[in-house]
């Protein structure tokens, strides 16, 4: 055999065992939809391009700056493995219906041994010689013999080892009032001295939220002079004044603040 083409056999063999032969983007992808079906969702706006692919820096802050232009996570894809192509991140990101894919690797370790080949060992025998008689008479002969085998070799290798994480994102519509928002922390009860409130974590651009000045790590506290409990309270509060104008108390900067906002 061919030692080049039996190297890229032994190469392609152990990126199989060591990553799997399987999309690991789509193997080890996790949805946070709830199993939703987005393409049913009237607040996504589906794109029919080619998914766009960042290459990512920093999970939360590039996490933060996606919401904040406007997109919602709806996956991510975490495994370690060999070297994979970025392709295949992709292709997981058309399967999802996903806009933009963020991808990151990092290097962990390096895999080394070595993997026996059993390879075809053929020998052939060259005969010749002279045959004489009793008589005087002699005659030559030549011919070959073939002796058919195998004999096994030990070849090293040495694999890289990554841990990958991609999150996928998708486009939404702009929300009635263009916040992403949290229960409080207990750091953050004990500052406002409350169990109840919300947090914000990112103000998406453009919205009435954004035009109204709200900051991320402003803590709501009221909505129309009504208490904010916790996260699912102010969903509900913000639908049922949905296209009205409404007046949210926020506490930024140890002082608390009256803002007037346009719901969509």
């Amino acid at each position: 055999m061919d030692l080049k083409k039996l190297f890229s056999v032994l190469l392609i063999s152990s990126l199989c065992i060591f990553s799997g032969c399987l999309n690991p983007y789509g193997q080890y992808y996790t949805d946070h939809t709830g199993g939703a079906n987005i393409l049913e969702n009237p607040n996504i706006i589906v794109s029919t391009d080619e998914p766009k692919l960042i290459q990512g820096s920093n999970v939360e802050n590039d996490g933060i700056r996606m919401l904040e232009d406007g997109y919602l996570l709806i996956g991510v894809s975490s495994f370690n493995a060999a070297n994979v192509n970025q392709k295949s991140a992709i292709e997981q990101a058309k399967k999802v219906h996903a806009d933009t894919v963020i991808v990151y690797s990092q290097y962990t370790n390096t895999v080394s041994g070595s993997m026996p080949v059993t390879v075809p060992n053929t020998q052939t025998t060259y005969h010749s010689g002279n045959i004489y008689g009793s008589r005087g008479g002699f005659a030559n002969y030549s011919g070959t013999s073939t002796t058919y085998g195998t004999q096994t070799t030990y070849v090293p290798y040495s694999i890289m080892r990554y841990d990958y994480l991609a999150t996928y994102w998708v486009k939404i519509k702009l929300p009635r009032l263009g916040i992403h928002f949290e229960d409080l922390t207990d750091e953050l009860r004990k500052k406002v001295e409350s169990n109840k409130g919300v947090y914000i974590i990112a103000v998406i651009k453009g919205s009435p939220a954004f035009n109204a000045d709200l900051l991320k790590g402003d803590i709501i506290r009221k909505l129309n002079n009504i208490e904010i409990i916790d996260k699912n309270h102010l969903i509900n509060l913000i639908a049922e004044n949905k296209e009205q104008r409404i007046e949210l108390e926020i506490f930024r900067n140890e002082k608390t603040i009256i803002k007037q906002v346009q719901l969509n």
